[in-house]
């Protein structure tokens, strides 16, 4: 598949998103964080994504807080 292909598919991915509920998107991102990981992820890929997982451990929040605040920014952006 090209790139240009790709980017389009992507665009119509997220025009589609930009149209769901505030409850649909949810239901998305959950969907979405339940998808694993391919098993074949070399190790730098894996060093890169393990480094990306600890950065911000430190920062206090709940899921639903995180994803509560996730909500509110897609609500704004897909505000005409």
């Amino acid at each position: 598949m090209s790139e240009h292909a790709m980017s389009e598919q992507v665009q119509t991915i997220v025009e589609a998103v930009r149209g769901l509920s505030a409850e649909q998107r949810r239901e998305l991102m959950e969907a979405l964080a339940t998808i694993e990981a391919p098993r074949h992820v070399t190790t730098g890929r894996k060093q890169l994504i393990d480094s990306i997982k600890g950065k911000y451990r430190h920062i206090p929040t709940s899921s639903e807080s995180f994803l509560s605040r996730k909500r509110d920014e897609v609500t704004l952006e897909s505000r005409p």
